[in-house]
């Protein structure tokens, strides 16, 4: 009797250790982040840091679960699993049950404009220096389009709710930066809020690169920084703990600096290098 109770009592805590050696992976149909599918497939900036991390736990099984991206944060907030979840924002209500690492994960230039380069000519806008926002929605009147349920940041989003008399179209869906994109090449909006990789991606995978661009916002932080989040229990803990130790060693790597590069224009890629280089050179 004393044999087998040992005996269970070994299998339950090698069962424990294998578990806490296995991180699930939340992974979205999300490009340029997460790329499922399609010539760049695997290329993805946010599964390719994954990989990094992957290389350096060799003793760590890392799984991918593919969730959609209405429901990623729900499952990484629920406490019956522990699931974790690259490049994730940092808010109140999210630290109430998801654990951040305290090292970044990806940083990023910050939500800018994708616009028709004829439209830029136009209006005879350099797009290399930073513009107002508020000035292109409420005095040049352009109409904008924007995801529905999508936050890009304080300054930002206050400009969007207190334009009541500008001209916003909004998309609901899966593919809204895709269909607002073709909108945007079809001029039938004139200018496009995302994420600079996003319209990169956008532009380049549907052949738009040549008629449009980006210009950056004044009212739009310089860098926008996303974290590793696991389920606020033990054992997400436990992963943030080792996750953020081994970030810390990742981003030492160039191939690192070279993967937050990859998806973005020319004009834009110097930016992004300079203000990397300037936050190492702080630490």
């Amino acid at each position: 009797m004393l044999r087998i109770l040992i005996f269970v009592t070994t299998c339950g805590f090698m069962a424990l250790h294998v578990q806490s050696k296995t991180i699930d992976w939340v992974v979205v149909d999300f490009a340029p982040y997460y790329i499922l599918n399609g010539q760049y497939e695997g290329t993805g900036r946010d599964e390719s840091v994954i990989t990094l991390l992957e290389a350096q736990l060799p003793n760590y099984t890392f799984n991918r679960v593919i969730l959609p991206s209405s429901r990623a944060l729900q499952e990484v907030s629920n406490p019956n699993k522990t699931l974790c979840m690259l490049s994730l924002y940092q808010s109140e209500h999210r630290r109430q049950h998801i654990a951040f690492s305290e090292e970044s994960s990806t940083t990023g230039l910050s939500p800018s404009l994708a616009i028709h380069k004829e439209l830029l000519t136009k209006l005879n806008i350099n797009a290399n220096k930073p513009l107002s926002f508020s000035h292109l929605l409420n005095d040049k009147k352009l109409t904008l389009g924007i995801s529905m349920s999508r936050s890009y940041g304080v300054e930002i989003d206050k400009i969007i709710n207190s334009s009541a008399d500008a001209s916003i179209i909004i998309r609901p869906g899966r593919d809204t930066l895709a269909s607002l994109t073709y909108m945007l090449k079809k001029k039938r909006i004139d200018i496009l809020l995302g994420y600079p990789s996003e319209h990169f991606y956008m532009a380049k995978s549907m052949a738009y690169e040549d008629e449009l661009t980006q210009i950056q916002l004044t009212e739009a932080a310089k860098l926008s920084d996303g974290y590793i989040g696991c389920t606020d229990t033990t054992l997400g803990n436990e992963h943030i703990n080792v996750l953020n130790e081994a970030l810390i060693a990742v981003k030492q790597q160039q191939a690192y600096n070279d993967i937050l590069l990859r998806w973005l224009p020319d004009n834009l890629r110097p930016v992004l290098a300079q203000r990397l280089q300037k936050n190492a050179s702080r630490k």
